[in-house]
């Protein structure tokens, strides 16, 4: 059975504003099909929607990008966390045939902003960087961090180097935004 939760129930959960939770939930989905001012209908959430506001949320409040950029994160990043395993899939859209075989600790997502020289946005490059081990280790006396670690590229040009000269360069820690978002839930799935 799928439960659904409420604006306030999610806000309190999250510790966010509720007008705030509510501005981003209009931001980041589509209109509810079944409320709106007149309807008398409160919007209900599953928690791929609630992921979904919850990722926006943060790209906004703590990394700091406008939100038509993370209208436009979100949209890009859509397929990939589907077929990644991080939403929760209700719907049966996931291709398992892109799901990683490597067992993977942990993804991050480098968010690369490429600018003309005139300030205007060229668009949003994605490196997903999946560790699949982090270890300490000792290097002629001297504590270090070890990883292994494959790296891709979302939404990448052809003809592109694998670094652009990016005006930004921000780190969506996507599988700790996971566990964070269900640890409030205290769901294990």
């Amino acid at each position: 059975m799928i439960k659904f939760h409420t604006n306030k129930e999610l806000s309190q959960f999250f510790s966010i504003n509720l007008a705030k939770w509510k501005r981003w939930s209009r931001e980041f989905l589509p209109p509810d099909p079944l409320g709106g001012l007149q309807s008398g209908y409160a919007r209900q959430y599953n928690l791929d929607e609630a992921f979904t506001v919850f990722i926006g949320g943060h790209l906004v409040g703590n990394l700091k990008l406008t939100i038509p950029e993370a209208r436009k994160i979100l949209h890009d990043l859509h397929q990939w966390l589907l077929d990644h395993d991080f939403y929760f899939d209700f719907s049966g859209n996931a291709n398992p045939k892109n799901k990683s075989v490597h067992p993977v600790q942990n993804y991050q997502i480098a968010i690369i902003s490429t600018h003309f020289p005139d300030g205007n946005l060229t668009g949003l490059r994605y490196r997903v960087k999946a560790i699949m081990t982090s270890d300490q280790v000792d290097f002629n006396g001297m504590p270090m961090h070890q990883e292994r670690f494959i790296e891709s590229s979302i939404n990448a040009l052809d003809n592109e180097p694998a670094q652009p000269n990016a005006e930004s360069y921000r780190v969506l820690n996507i599988s700790v935004l996971r566990h964070t978002f269900l640890s409030y839930f205290q769901i294990i799935l």
